[in-house]
């Protein structure tokens, strides 16, 4: 059940069993009654008026599961049974999801500290549950005998008894308490590594501040020093001097922007290695996971902590992927190679034949240089055209046309934000209702989440034959404000991650499942990136950008012009792109999969790989898996965001490309697709919606077909169009 509450994303009988229990009133958000706008707490929870509620709120819903429990160790139908289950999971998930958005957000130092305990005793009560005798039995019995009526309810007591037995439950009890406590450990050390990651970011202080690029200093702290030097009034007299520099703080965000847009070598050298070198602790942190993941995984029966995650996947095994990485490496070597040596002559030719080797921190550099000068780019005319706002009635256009719903900002009761920049918006359909809620926290600031990402607060699931619990989630970003604009205004790239994420939250607000368990983006892992992949299309398509991307002071349509530039710049060196996405797979592969006898270091693995996968020089000093959170959020699992790729290009060129905004489309999407949450095998959900030649059956699992994608990058020739397939 940990596995099962952790990956989270009826009839009238069973309404009437529930009736005398706490019901909803404690768990149920305000934020599905808009016309409600009296005082609450956060994210419309009334316990959260205050840090202190949090342990109010973990008291009931613990107190709340208990009568669950108890309810359930009465044996009633098996239906009765499941449905109870889930209802535990989504009165535990509303403390997990609401404590760990706000240990990530918000901006008060006293909510942070009562979420973080929040946390770590709703955790407690989990390993509780977890290992709960009675719940595990009683979903066997729903699962074996047979009275089950929905494939859905079939396939929750599937899973929830592959979930409880992937936490050891079925072990001896000496056993079970070791996957207790490794389970524990694991979940402390993902915990720090994230926090060393926010902590201690790196920095390098560049002096003077003409040597960094106007167009970034925005992102950088100014520095003053001082110097001493001659006063001219008094010949012989010193009088102090400042000098300006700027402080760039190594994080992943603004390292890619020094990268990209500095001119000077020793400058992007010195950010890229220190930003490389650090956090020093999550050396021994991801060690440490490594050995209690991999003990876990032998406990359990399994070679490898990647075997032991792939149960429920639809690669089923680590042969299966590693084989499909391989693949694609062989496939996109040459390419990748010729793109490298044209980056690579690009630096002689600007540097002279003094520089020899392209290194790791002139990638970026260099690649920018040459799409600019391919396509006359220029970021600032790129960003007048994706002013913030704009982009919002972009992701309005997409609800409307496809869904035929409206997307528009609400009101929120006092109490139920955690900053006055955040926006609470609702996906309304005409005929159906609001179907769903979700909160945009946009921009940058300290203490903040640095990344971008999608947090549930609220899964969304049957409750009666009448009633739906709506879906509630928040997107979270690091726009940046520009200190000479009020208008924020996103780059291409911004836009894309923007309709990404916003793919993500699709998928939860229109799932319909019986159950929060299966709500969303609660899928086999590696299908959970693909609606956000094949979103990301939408913010490339001229048909869609001509509809909102306009000019923030002239209202100039954007020209097609710039958008085909701006494609092909994307596309220039798309096989290298591809290649080291392929690399930090493999890494992610190797990392967890079987160990041997004498243990290799991290750096040794990472180096090895990049040597033979990438055309990136390793630097001795630099570790990019100690801050590369992927590997423990997707740990055995970053395949997944190749898979989606593949997923998404057949999709796009099958069922959206003629017409990305038809009506027709859309409702093939809805009821194909996004309505099904994890309720059916993702294989067959794919199938549906496009017909075969999107997956393959190899070796006991499933990959993707690769056709479409390869030849969307014009990567796909006579050679490997038969390996394709």
């Amino acid at each position: 059940m940990w596995n099962f509450i952790k990956n989270r994303e009826p009839n009238i009988h069973m309404k009437r069993l529930f009736e005398p229990f706490l019901s909803y009133r404690h768990f149920r958000t305000r934020a599905v009654d808009r016309q409600n706008t009296s005082s609450t707490g956060l994210y419309g929870f009334d316990h959260l008026k205050s840090p202190k509620g949090f342990q109010r709120f973990v008291d009931e819903a613990i107190e709340r599961s208990s009568e669950l429990i108890d309810y359930i160790s009465g044996m009633p139908s098996s239906a009765e049974i499941i449905r109870a289950m889930d209802e535990i999971s989504d009165t535990v998930c509303s403390v997990v999801d609401s404590a760990e958005l706000c240990r990530q957000t918000h901006p008060a130092r006293g909510f942070v500290e009562e979420a973080n305990k929040a946390s770590m005793k709703i955790n407690v009560y989990l390993h509780f549950l977890n290992t709960n005798h009675t719940l595990y039995n009683a979903v066997k019995k729903a699962e074996q005998d047979g009275h089950l009526l929905t494939e859905e309810a079939r396939r929750a007591a599937l899973h929830l008894r592959i979930d409880f037995e992937k936490g050891g439950i079925h072990l001896p009890s000496g056993k079970l308490d070791r996957v207790n406590q490794l389970n524990m450990d694991a979940h402390k050390l993902c915990r720090e590594y994230g926090e060393n990651i926010i902590n201690d970011p790196g920095y390098v202080d560049i002096f003077p501040a003409s040597r960094i690029p106007r167009q970034i200093q925005h992102l950088l702290k100014p520095l003053y020093r001082l110097t001493s030097g001659v006063s001219k009034e008094s010949l012989g007299s010193y009088e102090d001097e400042q000098e300006k520099g700027f402080r760039i703080i190594t994080e992943p965000r603004t390292l890619f922007s020094v990268l990209q847009l500095t001119p000077d070598e020793q400058v992007r050298k010195m950010a890229y290695l220190k930003g490389n070198s650090v956090p020093h602790a999550n050396h021994e942190v991801l060690d440490k996971l490594i050995n209690s993941r991999h003990e876990l995984a032998q406990i359990m029966g399994c070679k490898s902590y990647a075997e032991f995650v792939m149960q429920l996947n639809m690669a089923s095994s680590p042969e299966v992927v590693v084989s499909f990485l391989l693949e694609m490496s062989n496939m996109v070597k040459e390419k990748a190679d010729e793109e490298f040596n044209t980056i690579r002559n690009l630096k002689r030719d600007v540097c002279g034949q003094r520089c020899v080797d392209l290194e790791p921190w002139d990638e970026a550099y260099y690649t920018t240089m040459m799409k600019s000068s391919a396509y006359n780019l220029d970021s600032a005319v790129v960003a007048s055209y994706f002013s913030l706002p704009q982009c919002i009635e972009g992701l309005k256009l997409l609800v409307k046309s496809l869904f035929g719903a409206s997307f528009d900002s609400v009101p929120m009761a006092s109490g139920e934000s955690w900053h006055p920049d955040v926006l609470k918006m609702c996906i309304h359909h005409p005929e159906e209702g609001d179907l769903g809620f979700l909160y945009l926290d946009l921009f940058s600031r300290k203490g903040k989440y640095p990344g971008c990402a999608t947090f549930a607060i609220k899964g969304g699931r049957k409750i009666s034959e009448t009633e739906y619990q709506l879906p509630v989630m928040a997107l979270v970003f690091n726009f940046s404000r520009s200190h000479d604009s009020s208008i924020v205004r996103l780059n291409h790239g911004e836009l894309e991650t923007l309709f990404h994420e916003f793919g993500h939250a699709l998928h939860a607000l229109l799932s319909r499942t019986d159950y929060q368990h299966f709500a969303g983006t609660r899928v086999a892992l590696d299908f959970a990136e693909t609606p956000s992949n094949l979103f990301e299309y939408y913010a490339r398509d001229y048909r869609v950008l001509k509809k909102f991307a306009r000019h923030y002071s002239t209202g100039e349509v954007i020209p097609e012009k710039l958008v085909k530039s701006l494609n092909g710049a994307r596309d220039m060196f798309a096989a290298t792109e591809l290649q080291r996405q392929i690399f930090y797979a493999l890494v992610d592969q190797t990392l967890f999969g079987e160990q041997l006898s004498v243990p290799r270091d991290t750096n040794s693995i990472v180096a090895h790989l990049k040597r033979q996968h990438s055309n990136e020089k390793h630097v001795e000093g630099t570790h990019m898996h100690i801050r590369f959170s992927h590997f423990l959020t997707y740990g055995a699992g970053y395949y997944s965001y190749l898979y989606a790729k593949c997923f998404a290009a057949t999709i796009w060129k099958k069922l959206c490309q003629e017409d990305p905004l038809s009506p027709t489309t859309g409702t093939l999407l809805r009821t194909k697709l996004l309505q099904y949450g994890g309720a059916k095998e993702p294989a067959d959900l794919l199938t549906d919606l496009v017909g075969d030649g999107i997956v393959r059956y190899h070796n006991g699992g499933i990959v993707p077909d690769v056709t479409s994608c390869l030849e969307e990058m014009k990567l796909l020739d006579d050679k490997n169009r038969h390996i394709g397939k």
